[in-house]
């Protein structure tokens, strides 16, 4: 068989079974697109010829074909899309001046850029754009064909700054990828690490699985990464730490697991860094993430890192400052009873409070007449054994309460999470209703609950010097520090697990009167005493009335140090 141009003819040359065509040098006219029907062809030369027009797309049938030679001729128009189908054929077209794209510019079809490496042009950042071969593996690894919105992409010729979601700088650099609810699923390609200008990474709300990509790392200029509400697994890649620009990172409602490396920057806002670190968790363990400045849990319940602080350890502390403040106070009721001055403010306060006329200062009155608290007071071995047994429940049941309190994001507890990061949101939602008028009826509550033992207690204190080195002054100290004390840890256990789970105006003011009713239980334990025991309980009572028929604090400004 031959073929005949111009006069000039040539041969079909068989080998080993394989059939190559060749043509002699300097040939005209168009290329005939029944090379297309050649089914067997493995090698087409015609290059260094004059041949003319398009590139016939019967050409990309030829599944066989290994070497297509079109180098050197004056072809023009476009390349046909269709030579993305050579997958394993080297395409030279290189030497054709007047090829173009098909919009008159110089970008040769995505399928021929993506999908044939041995294309000549293939290395050519002009006509073969290696961002758009990256998104263009990011399309298909994500599920392209399903996508909610794909505008523009994988066009064989648009210029993919125009795609859906993509936005480029001056340079034709892609700087943000946005895709966020668009139906994405699969996978998020590796090849998102080639877009080395990126600095939005939006694909949150969406159904992508797998881990996030290794080399994620190398995208230094990435300043906000929107990886939430998809089904990632795996660790947080270490690459992270090198995101030193990163100022938004969301990556909760996955199954991420692992630490998420310290990162430069602190964010802008509460919404900045947020993670699934909080409990309950899809693990034992849930992220570790040490720069998130909000975490969330299984429930997609968030709440702020800056809420943390150890109410237990601080609850303690407050103690301790309570017994020295009330030490103190002792220690100053004694200066004065030995005539000796203290010149502060403070203890001019503390004194008024024991001198006033118009409060009955009778110790009796001070520790209770109502409360087994009164106890204190008696020397009957038992009354002591209720008395302490009742300030040891009350302390108790208030530590359960501080202990609930605690937000600790890698344990479960009672607090209630207060924010709500939808997915449509770039920022976290306030849930909590408790407003100021909320916080004032609390106030009030304690206020009016809690001062008169507080007060009480302290009168007690300043008050137990005056009996001398005796057993009485001692129990009125004892008393005087445990009314003060269970008191002050009543008020704190009020405030701390508020904070902590109350999220309504209605809840602050249920939780606060449940945590009341623990500051009555010596009154009610006095109260069944009464039913119970009678008998008993009027000894008692007459016993301490008895011992301390005393007026204590009944000491006026002008006369600081009465008799005994």
């Amino acid at each position: 068989d031959t073929v005949c141009c111009n006069d000039i003819c040539s041969a079909f040359v068989d080998t080993d079974g394989s059939n190559t065509f060749c043509l002699l040098r300097g040939l005209r006219g168009a290329i005939p697109a029944g090379f297309g029907n050649m089914l067997t062809l493995e090698l087409l030369d015609l290059s260094s010829n004059y041949f003319a027009g398009n590139i016939p797309p019967e050409i990309g049938r030829l599944s066989r074909l290994e070497i297509l030679n079109l180098t050197n001729n004056v072809l023009t128009g476009s390349i046909p899309s269709a030579l993305g189908a050579l997958a394993s054929a080297s395409v030279l077209l290189k030497g054709n001046d007047q090829i173009r794209g098909k919009h008159r510019n110089d970008i040769a079809p995505l399928s021929l850029c993506s999908n044939v490496p041995a294309f000549d042009f293939f290395n050519d950042p002009i006509w073969c754009p290696p961002e758009r071969n990256a998104l263009k593996k990011i399309y298909d690894e994500a599920g392209g064909q399903d996508w909610i919105r794909d505008d523009g992409w994988v066009d064989e010729f648009n210029n993919h700054c125009t795609w859906h979601g993509i936005e480029c700088n001056e340079e034709n650099n892609v700087i943000k990828l946005a895709l966020e609810n668009s139906g994405l699923s699969g996978r998020i390609s590796n090849a998102v690490a080639s877009l080395t200008s990126l600095e939005t990474l939006h694909l949150r709300d969406n159904n992508l699985k797998g881990s996030i990509p290794y080399d994620i790392g190398k995208l230094l200029n990435l300043s906000s990464l929107q990886l939430s509400h998809n089904s990632l697994i795996g660790t947080i890649p270490p690459g992270f730490l090198n995101l030193s620009k990163l100022e938004m990172m969301h990556l909760h409602g996955n199954r991420l697991r692992g630490t998420v490396p310290i990162l430069a920057s602190k964010g802008i806002n509460e919404s900045s860094f947020i993670a699934d670190c909080g409990s309950p968790s899809d693990f034992d363990t849930p992220v570790d993430c040490p720069n998130c400045t909000m975490c969330c849990n299984r429930l997609q319940q968030c709440d702020t890192q800056e809420e943390i602080f150890q109410v237990e350890a601080l609850a303690i502390k407050v103690m301790f400052g309570v017994l020295g403040f009330l030490l103190l106070v002792a220690m100053t009721s004694l200066l004065r009873k030995r005539k000796m001055t203290l010149d502060s403010s403070l203890f001019h306060f503390i004194f008024g409070l024991c001198t006033r006329k118009e409060s009955p200062c009778d110790v009796y009155d001070a520790i209770g007449k109502d409360s087994v608290y009164c106890f204190f007071l008696s020397s009957n071995f038992t009354a002591w054994v209720l008395a302490i047994a009742v300030l040891v429940a009350q302390a108790l049941c208030f530590v359960f309460f501080i202990q609930a309190a605690s937000l600790d994001f890698g344990a479960e507890k009672d607090w209630v999470y207060q924010f709500v990061c939808p997915r449509d949101n770039d920022d976290c939602n306030d849930t909590s209703d408790v407003n100021e008028r909320g916080w004032i009826y609390f106030v009030i509550l304690l206020v009016v609950h809690l001062t008169r033992d507080m007060v009480n207690g302290l009168k007690l204190v300043w008050g137990a010097p005056r009996y001398g080195l005796s057993r009485k002054s001692f129990q009125v100290l004892f008393g005087g520090i445990f009314l003060f004390s269970v008191t002050a840890l009543a008020l704190y256990s009020s405030v701390v697990y508020n904070i902590a789970v109350s999220r309504s105006n209605i809840e602050l003011i249920f939780n606060t009167v449940i945590l009341l009713f623990v500051t009555d239980l010596d009154e009610k334990l006095y109260e069944t005493l009464h039913v119970v025991s009678p008998r008993w309980l009027d000894n008692v009572t007459k016993g301490v009335e008895a011992t301390f028929e005393v007026i204590v604090c009944d000491v006026l400004e002008d006369n600081p140090n009465p008799d005994d």
